[in-house]
């Protein structure tokens, strides 16, 4: 990790710190990482890569990956220059990336030009640059060491110039030329993936990935909203920023649903949806690189109905059960705002039930005329409320049918008195 600090000399240690032009809350963070689509592994393959949102990429794409990556992360609150990146490996020397000014939460990544694979540095056919960037396959001296287990003892190096200012750093973990020998081909025999996830400079190497999202389940009611986080770290738990995640719903009643975020400094990522029915949803995120797509573990999301009002329910007209529409569910002019497919409701209906302590659908419900089973003095957010078709009065009962439960996200201005109207909108449906 690079950390910039305004005002401040540059100090030693592992990472170092360098002052930047203007002083800058923050820290711009160098991270090195190995890149092998020959033989892929999606979870080792460095994420983020090219196309993912905040990242600038310096290096072919698409091509086939076998090379040393190195990515400069601007996580201050002020552009950064990036003037020049070089990398040195065994006396290769690895340079002459465009210079690119990065905003804040855009990062740079530098990898070879070419794709496919190169031996050694003084006698491949492109000499030194980024051209190719097979930095596993250099020796001492710049010498070939493709399929070569012995420990090369190359310790690469990295310089990076920010703002006219160069820091040196030591890729102490030799993650550039994955342990210094040809991991590929080591044990002598083997196949092996030499991709390294993204690791912070000086650090012994993490190879792996991993996307986790939770929480692993959530209770929300319908007409609400649910939030699902997803966390990107690599095998030794550093933060992964900058990476597309797509979540996605499996199966439930938003199956098909999906969202996007992209992780920040800490990994991570979030998507919140809603629901307008109830059941259980389960759901995943993802993250793709060239070698392929990281999954994560599955979470559930489970939607239930909101409330009735206390003490009963309130009814609307089974006309008025539109999808998002606006509806009056008590007041003096209940019967007159609500209309039945079986005709007017009678004038003394206010809107309020109480005959039905467990409404459901299918069932019927009762109360008395107006306000005389008085309603609840105040009533939730979000309400479940019965649908009706028809209302009926004989004597001093008032009765209906339930043929749906919606959900209602309620406006202000309810009052228990009929002269001030209960109204609000149809978010969700119960049954």
């Amino acid at each position: 990790m690079l950390a910039i600090f305004g005002l401040l000399p540059a100090l030693g240690g592992t990472a170092g710190l360098i002052a930047p032009a203007v002083a800058s809350p923050g820290s711009v963070d160098v991270y090195v990482g190995y890149a092998d689509s020959l033989r892929p592994s999606p979870t080792n393959f460095p994420t983020p890569w090219a196309g993912s949102p905040t990242v600038v990429f310096e290096g072919c794409n698409p091509c086939t990956y076998d090379a040393g990556a190195v990515r400069v992360v601007n996580n201050t609150t002020l552009s950064q220059t990036i003037n020049s990146v070089s990398v040195n490996v065994g006396g290769c020397v690895f340079s002459g990336w465009p210079s690119a000014t990065l905003t804040p939460g855009q990062q740079l990544i530098v990898t070879q030009q070419v794709g496919g694979a190169d031996n050694g540095c003084g006698n491949a056919p492109n000499g030194n640059g980024p051209i190719h960037m097979d930095s596993s396959d250099i020796g001492p001296g710049g010498a070939p060491w493709a399929g070569v287990c012995s420990q090369s003892g190359v310790i690469p190096s990295v310089d990076v110039t920010i703002n006219g200012t160069t820091q040196a750093f030591t890729d102490s973990g030799q993650v550039l030329n994955t342990g210094g020998v040809d991991l590929a081909e080591c044990p002598s025999g083997s196949t092996n993936n030499e991709s390294t996830q993204w690791t912070t400079v000086g650090h012994a190497p993490c190879p792996g990935s991993s996307l986790t999202l939770a929480p692993a389940s959530q209770t929300a009611t319908i007409g609400s909203t649910a939030t699902v986080t997803a966390t990107l770290t690599n095998s030794c738990g550093q933060p992964l920023s900058g990476a597309a995640v797509t979540f996605t719903v499996l199966t439930g009643p938003n199956g098909g649903v999906t969202g996007s975020g992209v992780t920040d400094t800490s990994g991570n990522a979030s998507f919140t949806y809603s629901s307008a029915t109830g059941g259980t949803d389960t759901l995943q995120a993802s993250t793709s690189n060239p070698a392929g797509t990281i999954t994560s573990n599955t979470v559930t999301v489970t939607w239930t109905a909101p409330p009735f009002a206390a003490g009963g329910s309130f009814v609307i007209g089974d006309l008025e059960n539109v999808s998002g529409g606006h509806v009056n569910w008590w007041g003096s002019q209940w019967w007159k705002n609500n209309a039945l497919s079986t005709g007017s409701g009678p004038a003394s209906f206010k809107g309020f039930e109480d005959g039905n302590t467990a409404p459901t659908c299918g069932s019927t419900w009762t109360t008395d005329p107006g306000n005389s089973t008085p309603p609840p003095a105040s009533v939730p957010g979000l309400m479940a409320v019965i649908v009706t078709n028809h209302v009926t009065k004989s004597g001093s009962t008032i009765s209906g049918n339930i043929v749906h439960i919606v959900v209602v996200r309620n406006d202000p201005g309810y009052a228990p008195n009929p002269g001030h109207d209960g109204t609000g909108t149809i978010v969700g449906i119960v049954c």
